[in-house]
């Protein structure tokens, strides 16, 4: 085998591997984007307001649909609005905080 024959077969060979090497790259871009995805599906939204002393309700606005659930160191309860949640509570004694979750 003559030297020009053997820096072709390496020249083949090295491309074979760069090409390989791209497409392996581009699959694993692809399953990292759709485990991005996947994970931030079923990842919950949450998000926290502070209530004051007095105060009887704290309103969240734009409020993904879900499953939601209220985090407080008061009974409370919620109500689904229009472009929102209401969750509500007796008068506040202490400044607390109110999270919500929706899955």
């Amino acid at each position: 085998m003559t030297i020009e024959e053997r820096l072709t077969n390496l020249e083949n060979v090295v491309n074979a591997l760069i090409k390989r090497i791209d497409n392996d790259k581009y699959y694993a871009d692809a399953d990292t984007a759709g485990i991005r995805q996947s994970v931030s599906d079923v990842t919950p939204y949450t998000e926290s307001k502070t209530a004051y002393i007095g105060d009887t309700e704290v309103f969240f606005e734009n409020v993904p649909k879900g499953n939601v659930t209220v985090y407080s160191e008061v009974e409370a309860g919620i109500q689904y609005a229009e472009n929102g949640v209401r969750v509500f509570f007796e008068p506040l004694e202490e400044v607390t905080t109110i999270t919500i979750s929706v899955i």
